[in-house]
């Protein structure tokens, strides 16, 4: 039987209701599809899957032609405030069945929400189906080969079976299930083969390190002087993927992973 969305998502973690964390993740997908997507945002349509209360997205709406923010969760959806609905329109919808038709958008923004829908694939499938040949989906989302889940900060939680898990998050007090899953970086690149993908972490890091706004920027600047060569062995263990990922304009031969020093 197929898993259904969490209910009440935005009320589960912390970390997630922090505006200051949402403004700083506005500030690393603005940047990285400025630099990287090859498009000019000004002409772009772009749609906001997870947009939860919205603060990305209004963030992010004055630099793009037209924004739609989508989210399952209405608890979120509830938050968002008539001034950014002035600006954006917000719709409650299903990220595995988007309402829109086929090539509806020149840029899709999906940061840390894949591993909380019930099918990613379906997902993958539809952002593939509402972006026209052509476009960008700046995506992020946790790396399985971390070894500390990244919502519960506890050691091997997401490599446990099912059962486990949950008996785990119940142990120690902190929830009866494990719901989230997420992908090893060479199982992903196998269900974006469609894809070409541009691994912008480096450069992520280096938004970090420059923010005012981001609270571990000292951290981030350790980690984005760290030479390239070394860079690169350590990148499979990195908690998190920043991807761009190019759609391409006629079916590509095969796919192409290129990181951005």
């Amino acid at each position: 039987m197929e898993r259904g969305y969490q209910e009440n998502f935005y009320t589960l973690y912390d970390k997630f209701r922090s505006h200051e964390g949402r403004l700083s993740k506005a500030e690393k997908i603005l940047d990285a599809l400025q630099r990287y997507s090859g498009l000019e945002l000004k002409e772009m349509t772009c749609l906001d899957v997870g947009c939860s209360t919205g603060i990305i997205t209004s963030t992010l709406a004055p630099h793009f032609k037209a924004m739609i923010g989508l989210d399952y969760d209405r608890t979120g959806l509830k938050l968002i405030t008539p001034e950014q609905k002035e600006e954006v329109l917000f719709l409650n919808g299903d990220a595995m069945g988007l309402p829109f038709p086929d090539h509806s958008f020149d840029v899709i923004i999906c940061a840390q929400v894949y591993e909380h829908v019930p099918s990613d694939l379906k997902l993958f499938a539809e952002m593939d189906r509402v972006l026209r040949p052509g476009g960008v989906v700046f995506f992020s989302g946790p790396n399985r080969v971390f070894p500390i889940e990244p919502h519960y900060y506890l050691p091997f939680l997401h490599w446990l079976p099912e059962k486990w898990s949950d008996r785990y998050l119940r142990l120690l007090g902190k929830g009866d299930h494990f719901y989230e899953r997420s992908r090893s970086p060479w199982n992903l690149r196998k269900v974006l083969r469609k894809f070409h993908i541009l691994d912008v972490t480096r450069p992520v890091m280096r938004v970090y390190a420059g923010s005012q706004i981001n609270q571990s920027r000292k951290f981030y600047r350790f980690l984005s002087a760290i030479p390239f060569a070394l860079w690169k062995l350590m990148l499979p263990l990195m908690p998190n993927y920043n991807w761009v990922l190019l759609k391409p304009a006629q079916p590509a031969a095969r796919q192409r992973y290129e990181i951005i020093p």
